[in-house]
């Protein structure tokens, strides 16, 4: 029998490691939109071989983070006000019937979790730590895509959320309104996860992805050169 047989060959294994690296960069914004990203430019940097880079590439136009132009070759997908609004007419809805679904199943575990990360929230808010808040940020809407109990839900969120993290981390680094606006949403939502009360988190949820996307136009308002017009 081949031990091989199943085994996800090296360049793959590669390739999805360096596609994290890129992805992070991307999404706080190492990686400017509209950067041109060239194989020749990875290969050197990471010291690999094009097959892994094509690889990654791959991956990450797979989930919106870059795109491929005949002639411009693989850049940043650039930031604009119609991508934005685009994914939240998505997530909206998507992370309101994730909340929904996680408060019919969270343990008290998971609820001690999510109470921890609101903390979190607030001590770095409190501190300036914009980094540590966005991680923060990120680890509680994970935790509650994990709990939801619906496997199709959290792949389509997974993909959604790698375009949306660079929005977030965007308006999260440069806005306090949209930390403290997303510190005392979450903190309101947990506390109605605690009493069972689906209707009332599926309801403020949608409420502050209304607000999150409403606050995140309003910074790209300020940094103009970040965004671009499908039109451009």
């Amino acid at each position: 029998m081949n031990s091989q047989i199943g085994r996800p060959k090296l360049p793959d294994v590669l390739g999805l490691e360096l596609a994290g690296i890129i992805e992070s960069r991307i999404i706080r914004l190492e990686f400017e939109p509209d950067t041109h990203l060239t194989e020749q430019q990875i290969c050197a940097e990471f010291d690999v071989s094009r097959s892994p880079v094509r690889e990654a590439f791959r991956q990450l136009e797979a989930t919106g983070l870059v795109v491929r132009h005949k002639r411009r070759g693989v850049r940043v997908t650039p930031m604009s006000y119609e991508h934005v609004d685009e994914i939240y007419v998505v997530r909206t809805p998507l992370e309101s019937i994730a909340a929904a679904l996680a408060t019919e199943h969270a343990s008290e575990e998971d609820l001690e979790y999510l109470g921890q990360t609101v903390k979190q929230l607030e001590e770095t808010l409190a501190s300036d730590d914009a980094a540590g808040f966005f991680a923060a940020n990120i680890a509680y809407f994970e935790r509650i895509h994990s709990i939801t109990g619906n496997a199709t839900l959290q792949n389509i969120l997974r993909t959604i959320e790698k375009q949306a993290m660079r929005y977030r981390y965007f308006a999260h680094r440069y806005s306090k309104d949209m930390q403290k606006s997303s510190t005392a949403n979450l903190r309101r939502i947990l506390d109605r996860m605690r009493k069972r009360d689906v209707e009332g988190v599926k309801a403020d949820t949608e409420a502050m992805m209304v607000q999150a996307h409403e606050l995140i136009v309003n910074v790209l308002k300020q940094y103009p050169a970040l965004t671009k017009s499908s039109e451009d």
